[in-house]
């Protein structure tokens, strides 16, 4: 893949991924640009309000990526999600960035959620869409290092922390958010955030109440820690 520079309106000089050449039917050599061979398996692609953490209420095109290789250690861990992320189709950049842009073109926020989206996001990728006019938030589990280019850092840790330290060795994540549940104790984060949740686990999209009477008390007793409820499910909203 050749690469290409442009200015962009601040004048800085960006680095644009390009296509080889490709043969077309008379037997000419034309680029294929980049967005248009770039491919995803997404899951779906949904305009709603982000539910929890420190983005709560904001609104938000969230794009789930199929996939998730800490499904085991959540389920180690008691964790059951109740997101299907197993099934998708591939689509390039461009099919997603139509898609959004048909679906909001208000919205300025990009949520890479999943699964876990870092087993198949790039900072290319992340480029391409910021280069569009996005601003993008990830949500990850923390089994990859987050691409560059990345505007706020959703961490809810599902894999050990020596992990977790590896793969943010600076910290510099917005949020680090905890599933709690009773008899769980306060984590002990390996890094550090700008912000600190705890976050009662769900019994599908009912509310556990024993976990939240669980976490309530777990902030009181450690104030650093916010509560994090996941409310869009309160809300009925996606």
């Amino acid at each position: 893949m050749t690469q290409n520079m442009i200015t962009d309106a601040a004048g800085t000089m960006q680095v644009t991924p390009h296509s080889p050449n490709v043969t077309i039917g008379n037997g000419l050599s034309s680029p294929l640009p980049f967005e248009r061979i770039t491919t995803l398996r997404v899951n779906e692609i949904f305009y709603s309000l982000q539910g929890e953490g420190g983005r709560a209420g904001e609104a938000s095109m969230f794009i789930r990526l199929q996939g998730c290789k800490t499904k085991h250690a959540c389920y180690e861990a008691g964790i059951r999600c109740d997101t299907e992320f197993e099934s998708g189709t591939k689509k390039t950049l461009y099919d997603v960035l139509e898609i959004a842009q048909n679906l909001a073109p208000q919205c300025k926020w990009l949520v890479w959620t999943g699964g876990e989206p870092t087993d198949q996001l790039t900072a290319e990728i992340v480029q391409y869409f910021a280069m569009m006019g996005y601003l993008q938030a990830v949500e990850t589990s923390g089994l990859n290092p987050v691409p560059e280019g990345i505007d706020y850092i959703a961490l809810s840790p599902k894999v050990a922390e020596h992990v977790i330290r590896k793969n943010f060795p600076a910290g510099n994540v917005n949020e680090l958010r905890y599933v709690r549940q009773p008899g769980q104790a306060i984590p002990e984060p390996s890094i550090i955030a700008e912000q600190y949740y705890l976050s009662p686990h769900f019994d599908g999209e009912g509310l556990n109440a024993a976990s939240l009477q669980h976490c309530i008390s777990l902030c009181l007793c450690n104030p650093v820690w916010r509560l994090s409820v996941q409310q869009h499910k309160l809300w009925g909203a996606r």
